[in-house]
C-alpha cells in the first residue's frame, strides 16, 4: 500500500475555502491517520477512541467555519446526540439503521422492503445540498477489503453494506469527552 501523502491544515483549509468537498474530506482522512500514526488503512474504533482532541477540534473548526456550520464533527456529533437518545443499539439491523446514518443521508434506502445499504462513497453529495453533518465522511467509510466484507459490502470500502456502531459510537464518544476536558 503507498504511503499517505503528508497533508497539513493549510492543505485543507485551502480545499474547504474552494469547495472541494470529496478533496477535503480525502485529505481529512488522512491528517486523522497520521494524528495516529497510520500509514494507509482504515480507522479502527480504536484509533477513533484515542484520536487527539487538538486534531480533532482544527479539523472540525475548518469544516464547520467553510460550510456555515452545515458540515463538520461538531455537527455530527450534535445530530447524532440528537438521534442517539431513542436509539437501542441491540435494535440495529439492515431494516433498523442508527437514525443518524439516515439523516446525514448516508444511506440509499430499498424500496418495496426498506433496507439500509450504505451509498458508495463517490454517490455521496460532496455540495452543500447535502444534509447537515454529510461531511466529512471517509473517515467512517474507509474499510479495509476484509472490514467491508464483513459489514456486508462488496470489498470496496462501506458502500453496499450496514452499518457498523463501533466506528461511529467511538468518534462520537471521543467528541465528546474532548469537549469536557
Amino acid at each position: 500500500m503507498a504511503p499517505t501523502p503528508a497533508w497539513t491544515l493549510n492543505d485543507l483549509a485551502h480545499l474547504l475555502e474552494g469547495e472541494e468537498w470529496q478533496a477535503a474530506d480525502k485529505v481529512t482522512l488522512g491528517l486523522l491517520r497520521a494524528a495516529v500514526k497510520l500509514n494507509g488503512g482504515s480507522l479502527t474504533a480504536l484509533d477513533l477512541a484515542q484520536m487527539p482532541c487538538s486534531t480533532l477540534f482544527a479539523i472540525d473548526a475548518l469544516w464547520t467555519q467553510a460550510s456555515y456550520g452545515h458540515f463538520g464533527f461538531s455537527v455530527q456529533q450534535r445530530l447524532y446526540e440528537d438521534l442517539d437518545r431513542g436509539f437501542d443499539p441491540a435494535s440495529l439491523s439492515p431494516w433498523n439503521p442508527h437514525p443518524f446514518c439516515q439523516a446525514v443521508g448516508w444511506l440509499m434506502l430499498t424500496v418495496p422492503r426498506p433496507l439500509a445499504f450504505f451509498k458508495f462513497y463517490d454517490f455521496l453529495d460532496f455540495s452543500l445540498d447535502a444534509p447537515q453533518g454529510h461531511l466529512p465522511a471517509l473517515w467512517y467509510w474507509q474499510l479495509t477489503w476484509w472490514e467491508s466484507l464483513q459489514t456486508g459490502g462488496l470489498g470496496t470500502g462501506r458502500g453496499g453494506g450496514f452499518a457498523d456502531l463501533a466506528r461511529l459510537d467511538a468518534l462520537m464518544l471521543r467528541l465528546a469527552r474532548c469537549s469536557q476536558e
